[in-house]
Parts: structure tokens; sequence; C-alpha cells
């Protein structure tokens, strides 16, 4: 009997073990912990586990701007995050550290390398991402860029002659303007990286390895969940065959893009031709980077420097065709500028004020990377916007939130207005001004590399789309800030009447 007893004690007792753990760790992380103090949703302080729900659903971006506005500039997101949207926390977090202070590291969980532990630059700890940048800074300095400005130029060309046929064809023609932009922005990138181009523009369709990329983007999310949760390993042996072979695809059809062009040398098929590998092997000596270490950046910078430009010039053509009064001004002074389109060089548009504006208001109320990207607080603590802070505390600023909150942008955060960007006041703002919490590039150390180049592409296919066509959105329902977030924005089709100029 007392066996019997003892027994029937001992299932209780490990019955209720995990309750009991389940509740003293939801005490502590409430009352006690360090980060107690700080406000936001309770349940996302107890347990990741609502953080992780919401990012899988493909919320996160959405719900951490709500929390922002319910309880101001700092927000607990987790029992070890902080969310920040105020200009100095921007500061603290991602810039530049003097006086022997060490920078913010990147969230190991977040920022992993791959599957063979190769670390691409978004990844590498700081002492390998200087060394990657010293390579791949030479391909993106100004002068270089004006080099190769034929070659965007080339595949915008295309792009305007791709448009024409259609527009040509019938008064009514329809097309998903997203989706042609995303042409463009891919085989730019992919000449760029690879020396040769995915052919979107050519075929009318997506590369095989495009829509394989797209297609990885929930499965990234699912994956970085589980590694939030500690559960990594054993979601990946359950995934799919047919989800491991798009992965080995992608990842097999970059690389032998990657080694061909590597075998042609600094100098590619063509002396003459510059593209991004050129300055890689041209400069990369025992400190540089190893075969692998490039396969790994050159993947990430495909989609980094394609998708997110494309979304950006989505964004922008939605909340264009929506305002039609601001489509009119901007359309007006492109064409007023510019008698011939070829007359359109970077330079050139760069000069155009409106432009510049309808640009710099496109990125803040649609931010290609709309959820922060987290760092950790560095050994021995740190403060951030005036908050010391414990080591190991999660932080991040969120583009999104920072730039939809009335605390940064008081005048109708959430209303596309690019007049905002041509006031005197503005210059505080500005991507890049000390204190601004208007950073779609990021800021500091590492900031983002392609920066020029998106400008660059921004603003030449934005202006030989405004000069050449005229728009008419469609589906007069489409809301940019409904869609949801899988490591990138899930673009709606954003279907438009195109007709030749009037």
């Amino acid at each position: 009997m007392v066996l019997q007893l003892s027994y029937t004690g001992s299932l209780i007792a490990l019955a209720i073990a995990p309750l009991v753990y389940l509740a003293v760790t939801a005490v502590y992380n409430l009352f006690f912990s360090p980060l107690s103090r700080f406000p936001g949703p309770p349940l996302w302080a107890i347990s990741r586990v609502f953080y992780v729900r919401t990012l899988m659903k493909g919320d996160l971006t959405r719900r951490v701007k709500e929390f922002h506005d319910r309880y101001g500039p700092v927000v607990r997101l987790a029992p070890n995050e902080l969310s920040f949207i105020d200009g100095q926390a921007w500061q603290d977090v991602y810039g530049h550290h003097h006086g022997g202070a060490p920078n913010f590291p990147k969230n190991p969980i977040q920022s992993a390398p791959d599957e063979q532990g190769i670390d691409a630059i978004i990844s590498a700890n700081d002492a390998d991402h200087a060394r990657y940048r010293r390579l791949l800074s030479h391909s993106f300095s100004d002068k270089v860029l004006r080099e190769q400005e034929y070659l965007p130029q080339s595949y915008i060309t295309l792009l305007m002659t791709r448009l024409r046929e259609r527009a040509g064809s019938s008064d009514t023609a329809v097309v998903d303007i997203s989706r042609w932009i995303n042409f463009a922005t891919f085989d730019i990138i992919g000449d760029l990286a690879f020396g040769e181009s995915f052919h979107c523009l050519e075929q009318s369709n997506y590369h095989e390895w495009v829509t394989v990329m797209f297609s990885q983007f929930k499965t990234a999310i699912m994956i970085l969940s589980m590694r939030y949760l500690g559960l990594e390993k054993p979601v990946r042996m359950m995934l799919p065959k047919s989800l491991k072979a798009k992965k080995g695809i992608h990842a097999s059809s970059a690389n032998e893009k990657i080694r061909r062009r590597l075998a042609q040398g600094a100098e590619g098929t063509d002396a003459q031709r510059n593209d991004f590998m050129t300055y890689i092997l041209r400069y990369n000596n025992e400190k540089g980077m190893s075969v692998t270490e490039i396969e790994c950046t050159f993947r990430f910078l495909v989609v980094a420097g394609s998708e997110t430009i494309g979304t950006a010039l989505t964004a922008m053509m939605g909340c264009l065709l929506k305002n039609p009064e601001m489509l009119d001004r901007v359309t007006q002074e492109v064409r007023q500028s510019f008698p011939n389109a070829s007359q359109m060089t970077s330079d050139a548009v760069s000069k155009l004020p409106y432009l510049a504006a309808v640009i710099e208001e496109g990125l803040r109320v649609c931010p290609p990377v709309s959820f922060g990207t987290p760092r950790v607080v560095p050994a021995g603590g740190a403060k951030v916007s005036g908050y010391h802070l414990q080591a190991g505390t999660f932080v991040s600023c969120p583009g999104y939130a920072s730039n939809h909150s009335a605390l940064n942008f008081p005048d109708s955060p959430s209303t596309f207005n690019p007049e905002r960007w041509l006031s005197s006041d503005s210059k505080s703002l500005r991507s890049g001004a000390p204190g601004s919490p208007f950073n779609p590039f990021s800021i500091g150390p590492r900031n983002c590399l392609g920066r020029n180049l998106a400008y660059l592409e921004m603003r030449l296919i934005l202006a030989n789309l405004l000069w050449q066509f005229d728009f008419e959105q469609m589906d007069k329902s489409y809301l940019w800030e409904k869609q949801k977030v899988f490591m990138v924005w899930q673009k709606d089709p954003l279907m438009v009447k195109v007709k030749m100029r009037s």
C-alpha cells in the first residue's frame, strides 16, 4: 500500500512539476526579471511562444507597430527582448561605438550561419564582416556604380520595351506592375552578381531560381521560429522532402552560377565590363574570402539587392496610384525635366526634388526591411536610449513601427505625404542624420552596402515608368499595410491599366 501511494505521489509530482515551473517562470518574468520595468503585452513577457506564433503568421510587423502605439517608444516583446523606436536607440544599438565600447553583436538566433556552418555577410561576426565588407565595398562605391550604370539602364530599357508591347496592343492592357518591376530588379542583380541575367524580362516570367527563392521565405520563418524555441533540429528532420529539394536547387543553382563566374577571373569575359565579382577577385588576398564564403554571401546579395528594391518600388507605385494628385505632380516633374528618355541618367534624375521626396516617403511608409534586426547587449551591459541593460538582452529598432509612430512623425505618420520631405524641418529626420529614427538602410558599421545601388535603381526605374506611361489602378481595395511579412513583404499583385503617355 505504501509503495502504491509512493508511486501515485511520484506520478502526481511529475505531472505538476512542469506546471509549477511554468508558473514560477511566469511570475519571475512578469515581476522580477530585469526587464519587468518595461511595458508591453503581459503574455509576450511571459513566454517567447506568443512572439513566435505572430512571426509565423506573418503579422509581427503590424503587431509591433500596434504595441508601440499603445505602450510608447520602448516595448518588451519577449522575456529577454526589447523594441525601441527613437533615434537615440538606433544610434545606441546599430551605430559606431567609440572609446573602446564594443559594438552590439548580431543576434545569433536571427543571424545564424547556413547548414554547412558558413556565414554570409549578414550573419558574420564583426571581424569577418569587416573582411567581407572590405572587398564588397569597391563594388558599391559611387565611382564604380557610375561606371556600371549602363548595365541597369539596359534592363530598364528592356522593361520599358516589354510594357510598351503590352500597352500598344490594347487600350485596356492590364499588368501586375509589381511582377514586372521584380523581373527588372532580379535581372539587374543577377548580372551584377553572377555575370549573367536571370532572363526574367526576356522570357516575361520568373527564372526557376527566383521562383524557388520565393517559396523558401515561409520555410525560413518557420525554421527561425523553431530556433527561438530550441526546436530547430527536430523540425528540420521533419521537413518534407520536396522542401529540402527546393532548398538544394536554390543553393546549387546559385553556386553553379558563382563558380562559373569565378572561373572567368577578375575581368570576366569582357575586360571593359566590371561586376561585383571583379572587385572580389581583384583584391582577394590572404585576408580575403573563401569560395564557400563568396557563395553564401552572393546568394544573400541577390535576394537583398532585388526583392527589397522591387518591394520599395511596388509600394511607391501603390501609394502614388492611391493619390492621383501626387502621381500627376511627380509625373509632370519627370516629363518636363527630360524632353528625351535617353537623358535620364542617375545623376540627372537625382536632382528632381519631388521624385526624391516620393522615394523617401515610399521608404518611410513601406520600408522593405520592416521589422528590426535584433542585436545583443554586449558583455558588461550597455545603455540604450538612456536605459542601462544587462548583457545578453536582445534589442532591436523596427523600421515600420519607427516610421509610423506619431512620436517620430507627428503629422499623420501613416499617411503617404511626400511633401513632408520638402520642408526644412525634414533635414533632421533624413536617413543618416544624427539621431534620426528613419533609417531604411540601417546605420553604423553594418549598414546596407547596397544603399547607393538601391537609390540608383529606384530613381531610374520610377522615372522611366512615369516618363513613358500613364497608369491607373484597377483594384481600389489594394492596401499595402494589410500584407503579410515572411522575412520580406508577401506582395499582393498590383494590377494597373498601362497606356502610352498621353
